[in-house]
């Protein structure tokens, strides 16, 4: 029985990981901290008549000041990416678009892994898979 390589371990378990992730749209902080800590991928905005829902794949530079948030974000990628520069007055801000982990998704994939390794190591350590049969 060949071990799987760990780098190919790797790459079949990242995607599965990733998917733990979601993007959610929280109202904006009150307090200078408490925006910066924050993991931006886009925002929500108003004109008073409209919402915009902008969404960026990566978020090179967030900037706070205590009236507007200066955002430079990216999407696309290779020769098609573009770099967007916004300001936007806080007043217009009606949301932001964070990456959070979702507990559903995390919990599932975890627990069949755990669950995997302990079956793979009941097989490895007694040899003796054709045994454990219900029925």
């Amino acid at each position: 029985m060949n071990k799987p390589a760990r780098l190919t371990v790797l790459l079949l378990t990242l995607p599965f990981l990733a998917g733990c992730f979601t993007v959610a749209t929280v109202p904006v902080p009150r307090t200078q901290p408490e925006r910066e800590s924050l993991t931006l991928q886009g925002f929500v905005v108003t004109d008073g008549t409209t919402e915009e829902v902008v969404r960026y794949d990566e978020v090179l530079e967030a900037t706070w000041t205590q009236s507007s948030l200066s955002i430079v974000g990216a999407t696309g990628s290779g020769e098609e990416l573009v770099t967007e520069t916004r300001l936007i007055p806080i007043t217009e801000l009606r949301g932001l678009l964070i990456r959070t982990l979702d507990a559903g998704s995390t919990s599932a994939i975890i627990g069949g892994v755990i669950v995997g390794a302990a079956a793979a190591i009941a097989v490895l350590v007694t040899g003796k898979a054709g045994e454990y049969r219900i029925g």
